[in-house]
Parts: structure tokens; sequence; C-alpha cells
């Protein structure tokens, strides 16, 4: 059985949304963000790309004895002074920016066969004067290995 170079994923990952997405903080595989002053301005936040969990199963596929589910993880986070409906708003425009940049190359530069779909964790803080809001994309992915 081959082992998938996951680094590779989780790289073109962030080498997709660096060339495509600007005003965030993009980091690999670094310690999830806790200030959200580095998230406050409008079009701006943090994101944070993890390997997540991967699946190896023993299937078939032409000539391809193998099959992996990688399933890397994309942490989002925005904050606003302003409301906790603006944090939402800025977080809900974030995913889409996001899940769209993952849409143009579904193969995540060809690290991948295909994206299956993905699952959203959603998640906030407000218990301070800043609504803190975040979100986990689990990417579900495919490929032969």
């Amino acid at each position: 059985m081959a082992i998938l170079d996951y680094g590779a994923v989780t790289k073109a990952i962030e080498d997709l949304l660096c060339r495509k997405l600007a005003g965030f903080i993009i980091t690999r595989n670094e310690r999830k963000n806790a200030d959200p002053n580095k998230c406050l301005a409008p079009g701006e936040g943090w994101i944070g790309i993890y390997r997540g969990k991967i699946g190896y199963s023993a299937h078939v596929i032409g000539n391809r004895p193998w099959l992996v589910d990688p399933e890397p993880i994309i942490n989002i986070q925005v904050a606003s002074m302003v409301s906790g409906h603006d944090a939402e708003d800025r977080l809900q425009d974030a995913e889409k920016k996001v899940v769209d940049i993952l849409e143009s190359d579904r193969t995540l530069g060809n690290t991948v066969h295909t994206i299956l779909g993905y699952s959203m964790d959603y998640e906030y803080n407000s218990d301070t004067e800043i609504y803190f809001h975040g979100v986990e994309v689990h990417v579900m992915t495919q490929t032969r290995s």
C-alpha cells in the first residue's frame, strides 16, 4: 500500500488560497489563532490549514488497488466590534470565497483525484467586546494511490 503525501495536499491548499485570496493571514499546520484582533478589518481574517483524518480502503479500481480518502481541515476566522450579525456576514463571505477557490481546482493541484464535498463546523465567541466567529471546513476528497 502506498501512503499519500498529506503534506503535499495541505501545501496545495495553501498555495491556492495564497494566490487567490487577499486580506487573510494564511498558515499551514501552525497553532490555531486565539487573537480576534488579527481578524477585525472588513475583508480580513485568519485561515489555518491542517491535516484532518485520512482513510485507506482496500479497493481495486482498474489496476490501482488502494482508495484513499484524505479530509484536510481549513479553519477560517473573522471578528467584528459591531455585532454578531456583522461577524456572521463576514464569516459567510470568507467561507464562500474559500470554497469558490477550492472549486476552481477540484484536484487541489493534482494532489487528489477530486473533491467530493464539504462539511462545516461553526464556532463563535462573544465573551468579550469582540464577536469572534469561525468555521472548520472539512474538505472531503478522494484519490487513488
